[in-house]
């Protein structure tokens, strides 16, 4: 039976629903051709949800129902994710955004603006571990002050999303605030002081979490980005730490999100660098999730 590409949408929603609800939670019919229209459009296609819909290689309906058959994450099939106040591009080289590092944004933002009441200098913060460039570019959407900022990313094809992202969305800011990249390992060969740095690092134990993470996730979000090896773990973030604490102000801060069954323990390894004040705080789901630790005078 010849069926319109929204009807035929409808029938592939109802054949697959469990498999859709399960894998991508949330998902309705009305979310699929929404993202479908765009992709017409997207791709310049003259085919329409009223269109006739026929199967074909070629077609870019057809391979985006056998991407949602593969369970490839929707972000990563449109190109796209909505983040804070703003379209972001994405590849499989970034992590997706997700909705709780919007709260880690926040913080950053509120954190600058305490310091803008404090200093006439111009601020200075790096997000490390930057991904698709979501955090830096959402902070300074944020900032009334302008700011130099810095994000940096071992990846470089993280670093190539990322200065689409800051290029795409460049009118955004202000005009006097300005946003460079450095590929590297944490904050190895970065130059400060910085007011702030805030970063979203890998922060998943390779083997003693490896149980808690969605399959989605392991199976297609960039492996760099998200696991770290049990054995190295705290070595890892001891490192970053002292070179973080070298790296700030006197009464600078480190914004982290991370892990709610390692923030505790985290919170000691960076007072042993040093770092005062370490506070672990909840996201709006009640789950620890984000580590401030600030430097004390002298």
């Amino acid at each position: 039976m010849i069926k319109s590409l929204g009807t035929y949408t409808e029938s592939f929603f109802k054949d697959h629903q469990k498999y859709l609800e399960e894998t991508y939670p949330g998902l309705t019919v009305r979310r699929v051709k929404q993202e479908l229209e765009l992709l017409m459009m997207e791709t310049g296609s003259t085919d329409s949800l009223e269109t006739v819909y026929l199967p074909h290689t070629e077609n870019p309906a057809t391979k985006f129902f056998s991407n949602l058959e593969l369970g490839i994450p929707l972000e990563y099939i449109t190109g796209r994710a909505y983040f804070y106040r703003s379209e972001f591009k994405v590849t499989p080289d970034v992590l997706i955004p997700r909705a709780e590092t919007e709260s880690l944004v926040e913080m950053a933002v509120n954190e600058l603006k305490s310091w803008a009441k404090k200093t006439d200098e111009k601020l200075r913060f790096i997000d490390v571990g930057t991904g698709s460039g979501i955090i830096p570019i959402s902070i300074l959407q944020d900032l009334t002050r302008p700011a130099e900022a810095w994000a940096s990313d071992i990846s470089s094809e993280a670093l190539t999303v990322a200065r689409q992202n800051a290029f795409n969305l460049r009118f955004t800011w202000s005009s006097k605030s300005n946003l460079s990249f450095k590929q590297t390992d944490r904050l190895t060969d970065i130059e400060g002081p910085f007011h702030l740095i805030v970063s979203n690092p890998p922060y998943i134990k390779r083997e003693g979490d490896k149980d808690l993470v969605h399959s989605q996730v392991r199976e297609f979000e960039p492996a760099l980005a998200l696991w770290l090896d049990d054995n190295e773990y705290d070595q890892w973030f001891e490192t970053f730490f002292a070179k973080a604490h070298a790296l700030l102000v006197d009464e600078g801060v480190f914004l982290m999100e991370g892990h709610e069954n390692h923030l505790d323990n985290l919170s000691k390894v960076g007072e042993n660098c040093g770092f005062k004040n370490c506070e672990v705080q909840s996201d709006l789901t009640g789950r620890k999730r984000f580590l401030i630790m600030r430097k004390s005078h002298g």
